[in-house]
């Protein structure tokens, strides 16, 4: 089946309908908090990024330190959930983490802001005067993230393959246009797009092995798999350093050989290649 993951926006109803579409449908359903839980088992690296961010504007440099190893955290914890499909994942943003592949799929839910304001004052009983300052606050602060970490506008609307607005469509309608997403032929996983997450997988194990290494965790270095061979790109280093760098890619487990190129670490493109 599919992997969708859903960006939601503050107080927008999603925790609900999550709560529907794991009745209906049985699909394990992760959260960014959940990700977040196995990031933390290294040095409580999520906590520390969301505390930096506030000053990120002025304290650009700590920030800066955290945003690699938090990544590369974050899309091994991530990838290690989707490696089994029929996974719905809902966060803000962290699906920018990951490219494209067949199986995944982009999703965006909105609600108007009067039905956020009602269920703000609901959950955290307070007047309409704080929750929409509670809001617009939120808002800001995952434009914000989003631009820090992944350098996109989490409201440009190509950056989903579906926008749901639940000021038009009940929440069991919602539920019901996500379980036949999970279902839809497009979407389903085949061999060769479950063999491109488990390159991605091992790729980012090689990265987790790096940035919680403290030989090698100050250096942001990238890696590809092709055939069981790890291709590294990264600063420039010295005969020491570089050694350090091979001998802890080699240890992963699937690694049969590593080569190492001199270079800026590539990013996702969200809108290419073609899904595999």
């Amino acid at each position: 089946m599919a992997v969708i993951f859903i960006s939601r926006g503050t107080m927008s109803g999603v925790h609900l309908l999550m709560d529907c579409l794991c009745t209906r449908s049985k699909v394990r359903c992760i959260s960014r908090e959940d990700l977040e839980k196995d990031v933390n088992r290294y040095g409580r690296i999520a906590t520390r990024v969301l505390q930096k961010l506030t000053q990120a504007s002025t304290a650009y440099e700590q920030f800066s330190e955290l945003r690699w190893p938090y990544m590369v955290l974050m899309r091994k914890a991530m990838l290690g959930e989707v490696r089994r499909d029929n996974t719905v994942y809902h966060g803000f943003s962290s699906h920018l983490l990951l490219p494209l592949v067949k199986h995944f799929v982009r999703v965006r839910i909105d609600a108007p802001f009067d039905m956020r304001l009602t269920m703000t004052m609901e959950r955290l009983t307070c007047d309409e005067r704080k929750a929409r300052e509670y809001i617009t606050r939120a808002d800001k602060r995952r434009v914000k993230w989003a631009r820090f970490m992944f350098a996109q506008d989490i409201r440009n609307t190509m950056l989903y393959d579906f926008h749901v607005n639940l000021g038009r469509v009940s929440l069991n309608a919602a539920c019901g246009i996500l379980e036949h997403i999970l279902s839809e032929e497009d979407f389903q996983a085949t061999p060769e797009s479950q063999a491109e997450v488990e390159r991605l997988y091992l790729a980012s194990c090689i990265e987790t092995a790096l940035v919680t290494d403290p030989r090698t965790a100050s250096k942001e270095i990238s890696a590809e798999v092709q055939d069981h061979t790890a291709n590294l790109i990264g600063p420039y280093l010295e005969d020491p350093e570089l050694k350090a760098v091979l001998e802890i890619a080699r240890q992963v487990p699937g690694i049969e050989g590593v080569r190492y190129a001199p270079g800026y670490a590539p990013k996702f493109d969200m809108n290419g290649p073609p899904r595999c």
